[in-house]
């Protein structure tokens, strides 16, 4: 069996309104749900949340191409703690961006925190900055490889899977 692709991403927020504003504001990101849990529902997921009676408030937001944004505000909050990247766990939300250079130059005289000045890797441009709460959000411009990865990703990715990455698939 195997999914169908990545459904959402989850993302603990200090005020839900703010996030949702800034995500509108500077993606696009649309509201497409949104609900409340109180301290009774959220019991059964002491294991999930480790927070035992929390209220969560918590919405889907859509952005323009289609992928989902999950964000949750809890009460009581707890420290925020930053992404270490060399530890395991996620380090950052990527957005699919067509020019970069724009981009930062948009949303630098808004007053967005940027932790790098734009980049380069190869054909890639890319740039980090940070939303309200800290999370490091990548703006990347992959240009022609977004397209070849969209409409043959699938037929290569299985092309290198017998090949070249085969030694990640033994015992299949």
């Amino acid at each position: 069996m195997k999914a169908h692709s990545i459904c959402h991403a989850g993302l603990t927020v200090s005020d839900f309104e703010a996030s949702v504003r800034w995500y509108h504001e500077t993606f696009g990101f649309l509201l497409i749900s949104e609900d409340t849990l109180e301290p009774s529902a959220t019991r059964a997921l002491f294991p999930l949340y480790g927070v035992d009676g929390a209220r969560v408030r918590m919405g889907f937001l859509r952005a323009p191409g289609g992928s989902v944004l999950e964000l949750f505000e809890f009460s009581p909050k707890a420290e925020k703690r930053d992404a270490v990247w060399n530890a395991p766990g996620f380090t950052h939300l990527a957005m699919n961006v067509t020019n970069v250079s724009r981009w930062h130059e948009r949303l630098r005289s808004g007053g967005a925190d940027f932790v790098t000045p734009p980049q380069r890797t190869g054909s890639v441009d890319w740039v980090f900055m940070r939303d309200p709460d800290g999370n490091l959000v990548e703006l990347i411009d992959m240009k022609a490889l977004r397209v070849a990865i969209g409409l043959i990703g699938g037929a290569l990715g299985t092309l290198l899977k017998r090949g070249k990455y085969s030694k990640y698939y033994k015992g299949e």
